[in-house]
């Protein structure tokens, strides 16, 4: 049965006003689009871990409730559930700090089956560290094979990478399995040192992957590159820098690719009406995020 499978780290944010915890909720584009995309009563499954410890189970159940198949989350007892802290104060906190305990041996998750037709969405630090990507390549290659759409989600938090030389072949490698790409301006920067994603994609992605979706907040556009073209669509009046406005446009994107039944042939050179299809869904999704926001604080977490 067509399914889409979610590849991402299960973590809990923090957000802090001064030393005031304010509250908190699961971090990650992945996890929350993965939950946005089971409200909207898609079949979706999260491959992922997290430790049997209050942190974890608030994630996990965060999923379940959301409709996210979760079986295949592995939950480890030796380590703990990553927690990544935004301290500062107003809504646009200016620092991040990342707690995490994994153990050395890990990432034990009993992989879903994947069909002809699946959506796969990978990305993040999870899809470049070593611990996790040994057992990851060899079953992302195995959905390349049967066919699947691979969706990914470049960038991760600066302070879990240096130096971005020594996950550089794993980016490389994780362009050439995608057939469509969701960016933000930020992640073009930290990984390929370019502010501008028009030339991004035209110098370092379009000789891997022909479709790249990049939300660009300071020029509030939202942008789709295949090939020499581009199409545009204008971000409305919304914040949209946090993460659940991002995690919502990859929901979108998902989504209509899901309901649309697209090919991997369909993104290697999608027209001008397709790429608006996209667009217009993701932007759709993205508001509808926005818009359920009802505290000021989820408007701090931007990894």
């Amino acid at each position: 049965m067509k399914k889409i499978i979610c590849i991402g780290e299960c973590s809990l944010d923090i957000v802090f006003d001064g030393d005031r915890p304010m509250d908190a909720m699961p971090g990650g584009r992945i996890v929350n689009a993965a939950a946005m995309l089971a409200r909207d009563t898609l079949p979706v499954v999260m491959a992922s871990e997290a430790a049997t410890d209050p942190v974890g189970d608030r994630v996990v159940r965060f999923l379940a409730d959301a409709g996210v198949d979760t079986s295949s989350v592995d939950r480890f007892t030796e380590g703990h559930t990553p927690v990544t802290l935004f301290t500062g104060s107003g809504e646009m906190p200016r620092t991040m700090t990342r707690y995490e305990s994994y153990p050395d041996r890990g990432f034990d998750i009993i992989w879903p089956r994947v069909d002809d037709d699946s959506i796969v969405v990978f990305g993040g630090y999870y899809a470049l560290d070593s611990r996790m990507r040994q057992r990851m390549l060899p079953f992302l290659n195995h959905c390349a094979e049967r066919g699947a759409i691979m969706v990914y989600l470049p960038g991760f938090m600066a302070q879990r990478e240096s130096r971005i030389t020594r996950v550089m072949p794993a980016i490389l490698e994780n362009l050439e399995l995608a057939h469509i790409i969701i960016a933000r301006n930020n992640d073009l920067k930290l990984l390929f040192g370019v502010d501008s994603d028009q030339k991004c994609y035209t110098d370092r992605v379009d000789f891997y992957c022909r479709s790249m979706v990049n939300v660009d907040p300071a020029c509030r556009t939202i942008n789709y590159f295949s090939g020499k073209e581009v199409t545009h669509s204008e971000i409305p009046e919304k914040i949209c820098t946090s993460l659940t406005w991002n995690a919502g446009v990859v929901a979108g994107v998902v989504a209509s690719i899901y309901e649309q039944r697209l090919t991997p042939a369909d993104l290697d050179a999608p027209g001008p009406e397709l790429r608006e299809t996209i667009l217009r869904a993701a932007v759709m999704s993205a508001s509808r995020a926005a818009d359920a926001i009802d505290e000021s604080w989820h408007l701090c977490i931007q990894n």
